[in-house]
């Protein structure tokens, strides 16, 4: 079983996602050209890239971690609520555009903040 799947189970299993989401991820790794295990320009089994988020909050040492891999971003993007995509389009956020320059950028952190309540990170890998 391809590492991403077993994400998507785990998501399942933990109640981050309900089984029907589930179910649409894993048809969306399942089908050519949307998903897969091999990320573009990655050939001869090489595990695709992956979208590393990392939250840390300084008051109660709070530790998020999400691993997402790139192939499942964009299908993962139909679960944002709507409410959470009015006020990022509110904020100027095209999360559409966004998705296109993390799946073009090379290999590296895209997002270091630092503030007094939390650190954050992004990167691809």
């Amino acid at each position: 079983m391809s590492e991403e799947k077993r994400q998507v189970l785990n998501l399942v299993q933990e109640g981050k996602v309900s089984i029907d989401e589930g179910l649409k991820l894993l048809e969306a790794l399942d089908t050519p050209g949307q998903g897969g295990t091999v990320a573009p320009g990655h050939h001869g089994g090489h595990r695709g890239r992956m979208l590393r988020i990392r939250v840390f909050d300084t008051e109660d040492n709070t530790k998020v971690n999400v691993n997402l891999p790139l192939a499942l971003a964009k299908v993962a993007m139909k679960f944002i609520p709507k409410d959470v995509s009015k006020e990022l389009e509110s904020e100027n956020i095209d999360l559409d555009e966004l998705l296109s320059t993390i799946t073009e950028a090379s290999s590296g952190k895209i997002v270091d903040i630092d503030s007094e309540d939390a650190k954050v990170e992004i990167y691809v890998e």
